[in-house]
């Protein structure tokens, strides 16, 4: 079965015409969740790279990412400190600190041919001090950090937020009707 890979007008057009010619269509919409380091701190561009100001430093774009505080980071449930690679603009495919995302297709299959179109949607982060407690950091190192009775402290954490649901959304005709797949990968 051939596969067209379109841009977004290209889809939208080519479903336009389908609709014209009072031919019935079903649009799938997939969407798959990756961690797979395919967006790493090095190679956003400055205005993604400003959420990450507070805890992470760079010299610019495609330059080696460092941690300039500790913090933890939630989603990968991973501590850095002060100074930890997040990133290496010489090695990237070297595991560091990672943005995920989620990959959105839609496509739809007319007299045996796939027509598709994709795009990622990367989740936003969210940095804020909270109480937790430590664990050991990648090197086997622990924070220098003050501590409570309970053995928690204040620390920056770093956890990733679903990008908004109309970010993901594809502006198709309303005759059209989408089906909604949800697979959940983590690389």
């Amino acid at each position: 079965m051939p596969t067209y890979e379109c841009n977004e007008h290209q889809f939208v057009e080519n479903l336009r015409r389908l609709i014209e010619a009072h031919l019935k269509v079903i649009v799938n919409r997939t969407l798959i969740h990756y961690d797979d380091g395919r967006y790493s701190l090095s190679f956003i561009p400055e205005e993604e790279f400003s959420k990450f100001q507070s805890i992470a430093t760079r010299t610019k774009v495609r330059a080696s990412v460092y941690a300039n505080k500790p913090f933890l980071d939630e989603y990968h449930h991973t501590l850095y400190v002060d100074g930890d690679p997040l990133s290496s603009a010489k090695y990237p495919h070297a595991r560091r600190l990672s943005i995920p995302y989620v990959r959105v297709e839609y496509s739809f299959s007319v007299w045996g041919d796939l027509y598709k179109y994709s795009f990622d949607g990367l989740f936003h982060p969210e940095i804020k001090i909270s109480k937790r407690k430590i664990p050991r950091s990648r090197n086997g190192a622990i924070a220098r950090v003050r501590k409570d009775n309970e053995g928690r402290t204040l620390i920056h954490t770093l956890s990733f937020m679903m990008p908004d649901a109309k970010a993901l959304q594809l502006s198709l005709p309303k005759s059209v009707l989408v089906f909604d797949v949800r697979r959940m990968l983590r690389g």
